[in-house]
């Protein structure tokens, strides 16, 4: 897509975000009474942090957000921030159906430490440019460094490239995009041709197609409480060994392949994959959810216990 040089000279003054690597959204560990296991979470982080991640967002969908009331959310942020301690960067997820929620949120997370704030397009500005400019112009008042969209739609292509590409030019925290869109490799390629690489790019739910991500020249991605394996894919890949970073994600496509069944069915797999580390003290979830039968648990059981010899056997 052609870019006038009016634009070009704009999108020359950024250069691309530095969050290249894994980056996870933060699992949300409950006790035995539901409310949240802040010992659970230090653990996921610390495991986390030592396998490699360079960041991660904190909460977002793969977070039940939106099982969590407004305190909850800012008390995650809080101290995911506090454990991180500069080690990662930590980004708050601000997404939210109330605007006035969503700017309130992202002043939170901006006052708490943050690194970055991550929000998605309201369901409701869907398809309406001026609302999606005037949003995001209003949410970056908050004086974030980064600004992370989410480009979220199950099941189409989200946000439009002439409408990234305004937000790009007009807001300058507008460094990160996560692309969780059908199709996500093509979308990604031409936000990436048509930032001239300045705009960070993301890969969320499209994790299983890694190597296809890769090859386009993705710079981050956003696993969840699983990230040993992908970090050692993205060194790979970076490194120029394509062939063994192919053969180790083809050892992991059989998880990828059962949890991507739908973020429900995701959600309870790592929570019981956190169990067996050690990480969780329990795998509950809050209502509503879909559920989690006989033929679920057999499964994950063997699919954990893959993941974790494939763990066990990577180098730290």
């Amino acid at each position: 897509m052609p870019i006038d040089n009016q634009k070009s000279k704009i999108i020359n003054q950024k250069s691309c975000y530095s969050l290249h690597g894994i980056v996870p959204i933060i699992n949300t560990p409950f006790d035995e009474r539901l409310e949240l296991d802040f010992s659970s979470l230090e653990r996921l982080l610390e495991q986390s942090i030592a396998d490699g991640i360079v960041g991660c967002i904190v909460p977002a969908v793969a977070s039940e957000v939106d099982k969590l009331s407004d305190l909850e959310r800012r008390r995650l942020v809080e101290r995911v921030v506090a454990i991180a301690d500069g080690r990662i960067q930590v980004v708050a997820g601000a997404s939210s159906e109330n605007l006035e929620e969503a700017f309130e949120l992202a002043r939170h997370g901006v006052k708490a430490g943050a690194d970055g704030i991550l929000c998605r397009v309201p369901n409701r500005l869907e398809g309406d440019r001026e609302a999606i400019v005037s949003f995001f112009t209003r949410l970056s008042e908050a004086g974030m460094e980064m600004l992370m969209i989410q480009d979220l739609s199950w099941g189409g292509y989200g946000v439009s490239l002439e409408v990234i590409l305004e937000l790009f030019e007009k807001i300058p925290a507008f460094r990160c995009i996560k692309i969780e869109t059908i199709p996500a490799g093509l979308k990604s390629t031409r936000v990436l041709e048509a930032t001239q690489g300045r705009l960070n790019v993301s890969s969320g739910w499209s994790l299983p197609e890694m190597i296809e991500a890769l090859d386009r020249g993705i710079h981050g991605f956003n696993t969840t409480a699983i990230n040993k394996p992908f970090v050692h894919i993205y060194r790979l890949h970076r490194e120029g060994r394509r062939a063994e970073a192919m053969a180790l994600f083809d050892r992991i496509v059989p998880y990828l392949a059962f949890v991507h069944q739908h973020i429900d069915i995701s959600i309870h797999f790592l929570k019981r994959y956190c169990v067996r580390r050690g990480l969780f003290s329990t795998h509950n979830v809050r209502e509503p959810i879909l559920p989690y039968d006989a033929y679920h648990e057999r499964c994950s059981r063997e699919l954990i216990e893959r993941v974790v010899a494939i763990e066990d056997g990577l180098e730290d």
